[in-house]
């Protein structure tokens, strides 16, 4: 609510207008609100500084970047992940959401996983902040390399 009230402030002094007592942030921000942010292949759930409301639409796109389950025996891929045939190749107790393929972006809001990929539209169920990570357990980061990046949008 913090990150969206912010938002709001900041457009509200920008378009010099007043705001509404009783408005809500997140249709005020609705057209507005958007968030650039690199994701790193090295660390665990990361804090996309987006909170979000049950009934939120979330959507995150891929931008750019390239990162690695493995720098010494993997190439580097997009948000998509690794595709199935390489897949197969690594190692299988380390994906979070063992449906999908290694490399793939996913989000998280409290206990609600999504798959990412290299873009998803998400109706958030919870309240909470915004969770980001590749697909690749915290046991298993110490030989990941690269980040990705990512734009993350919110609207009702």
């Amino acid at each position: 609510m913090r990150s969206k009230l912010a938002t709001l402030f900041l457009a509200t002094l920008a378009a010099g207008s007043c705001v509404l007592a009783g408005a809500s942030p997140a249709s005020a921000t609705e057209s507005q609100y958007g968030k650039s942010k690199w994701i790193s292949a090295e660390s665990g759930w990361q804090n996309a500084g987006v909170y979000v409301e049950p009934g939120d639409l979330v959507q995150i796109y891929y931008v750019g970047g390239r990162w690695t389950v493995d720098h010494r025996e993997f190439p580097y891929v997009s948000s998509r992940g690794y595709p199935w045939h390489i897949d197969r190749e690594i190692y299988q107790g380390c994906k979070i959401l063992s449906q999908h393929p290694y490399g793939t972006l996913i989000a998280k809001v409290n206990g609600d996983y999504y798959r990412v990929g290299t873009r998803a539209s998400i109706r958030a169920r919870q309240e909470g902040f915004l969770q980001l990570r590749i697909n690749d357990a915290d046991g298993c980061l110490r030989d990941n390399d690269g980040a990705v990046r990512v734009k993350i949008t919110i609207s009702d």
